[in-house]
């Protein structure tokens, strides 16, 4: 929705940073409360700074200093709902919900933007130079696009048709870009030209992780239980894999769980985010009409129905880490082995569900994984940090804030943005806890370093302690 032109020019106020204190006395950090109070992305941490965008509905994107949360710089967008950005060679990217891709300098300073379609529900990737958006061609043909463009002139390289808006964010791996669309089908495109690899429709759940020729995703399977002639029928999830060159499919038995949070007739019926997500489209304009989103498509795999359950979900979002494949599934934390179908360990974090009662908000964000810890959000307000050998909790911290976006964590401190719009920074008292830098776990903006060998990659903050990170997802 553009902005209104009374406001235009007129940036909200700021507030400074406030103190944070875990209730034990053990944490400290900072806290900014953002104006608005929308919901917030993944922050992203490079070279000493904050960026992020002020939430779904504002017109408003940030720069914060890491290291007190002091405001360096603030934008102003044309149109609502920034996203996460990615930050790269000196540019930051993102787009806004509704409907435009933008670069600024680091400093702030507007290089380009392009108006793309309405609306846009997931996040760009980017790569040597180049950004990968999706987006609908809502001033032609009204079909949804992969498309490449330059970061520097935004110069479109080639785009590709596909099924319909993707999951959360392209993934760019070993000259690939890989997606999965809220209707579940997997793609594989090239990244010189955008000439398809493959795709198959697999009820993909969540954007994929690519390591060592194989595809790693969560799927969503129907399971029908009970009397054949009247079963009982749920929707269940599970991690599943395909391998690069023939197309092999296996899935991870031990990871299976009942997932009513994918079921849209019963999130319509009772989830609390659900109805809340309602509200929050009406305020944009939203309200009945979705515009190009194809939402038929998320209802039917994801079992989400508005624009800002899209805009905030991002599954069940699998990665892997020194070997080891890690993913949340609803409430449960699951490390396997990612040559085999062994389940290593799971962990279930957050409030106990009630027996009998069906999970219909998936409470976990994905993990942010450095220095052998897993750290999570949680929508009941809590960062836990996991042993990513073991799963045992090694400490956890009420936020006072639902958190549904994956948090950042960046030399000894945790980043985080909460559905309730502050950004809040937390000091984890270990400097190793460190590489994390945004949306994906990007370990730095040089797309060509994470390509060559280890030994010729240089050290430095952010750099050289996290080891493995092969999807490179965003960027």
């Amino acid at each position: 929705m553009k902005i209104d032109p009374k406001q235009q020019g007129h940036l909200p106020r700021v507030d400074e940073p406030a103190p944070f204190v875990s209730p034990d006395g053990r944490f400290r950090g900072w806290r900014v409360p953002i104006p608005g109070h929308r919901s917030l992305a993944t922050p992203a941490v490079v070279d000493g700074r904050v960026f992020l965008g002020g939430g779904f509905g504002s017109y408003d994107f940030y720069a914060f200093d890491a290291r007190d949360g002091r405001l360096a710089w603030q934008y102003q967008t044309s149109d609502d709902g920034p996203t996460a950005a990615a930050v790269a060679e000196g540019h930051v990217v993102f787009n806004t919900e509704s409907c435009e891709l933008e670069v600024l300098t680091v400093e702030g300073t507007p290089v380009w933007k392009k108006w793309l379609g309405d609306p846009l529900m997931s996040m760009p990737a980017v790569g040597a130079g180049r950004i990968y958006m999706a987006y609908p061609d809502s001033r032609g043909d009204r079909r949804h696009y992969l498309a490449c463009f330059d970061l520097r002139t935004g110069h479109e390289s080639w785009k590709q048709p596909i099924e319909g808006e993707i999951i959360t964010a392209p993934v760019l791996a070993g000259g690939k870009v890989h997606f999965a669309t809220l209707g579940g089908t997997l793609y594989c495109l090239r990244q010189e030209d955008g000439g398809v690899e493959w795709q198959e429709p697999r009820n993909a759940t969540s954007s994929p992780v690519v390591w060592e020729g194989e595809c790693f995703f969560s799927q969503r399977q129907e399971v029908a239980e009970g009397d054949p002639a009247r079963p009982d029928v749920h929707q269940a999830e599970h991690l599943a894999a395909r391998a690069m060159r023939d197309a092999r499919y296996r899935y991870y038995a031990a990871t299976a769980r009942k997932a009513d949070y994918l079921d849209h007739a019963k999130r319509a019926r009772e989830s609390h985010r659900y109805a809340a997500s309602q509200h929050a489209d009406s305020a944009v304009g939203f309200g009945a009409f979705k515009g190009d989103a194809k939402m038929a498509q998320a209802m039917r795999n994801l079992g989400k129905g508005h624009v800002h359950e899209v805009w905030t979900y991002q599954g069940s979002k699998p990665f892997v880490y020194r070997a080891r494949l890690y993913a949340a599934h609803g409430d449960t934390v699951t490390s396997a082995d990612p040559r085999s179908d062994h389940v290593y360990w799971k962990t279930k974090l957050g409030t106990p569900q009630v027996e009998g009662e069906d999970l219909l908000d998936s409470p976990l964000t994905p993990p942010a994984i450095a220095n052998g810890k897993l750290f999570f959000g949680t929508a009941h307000g809590e960062v836990h940090c996991l042993s990513a050998e073991s799963g045992a909790s090694l400490w956890s911290v009420p936020i006072g804030e639902p958190i549904v976006f994956q948090p950042a964590v960046v030399a000894g401190r945790v980043y985080l943005g909460t559905d309730s719009g502050t950004l809040i920074c937390l000091e984890t008292g270990d400097d190793a806890d460190d590489g994390w830098r945004m949306w994906g776990g990007r370990r730095g903006p040089q797309w060509e370093d994470r390509l060559r060998p280890r030994a010729a990659r240089s050290s430095g903050l952010a750099r050289g302690r996290f080891r493995h990170l092969e999807d490179d997802a965003r960027s």
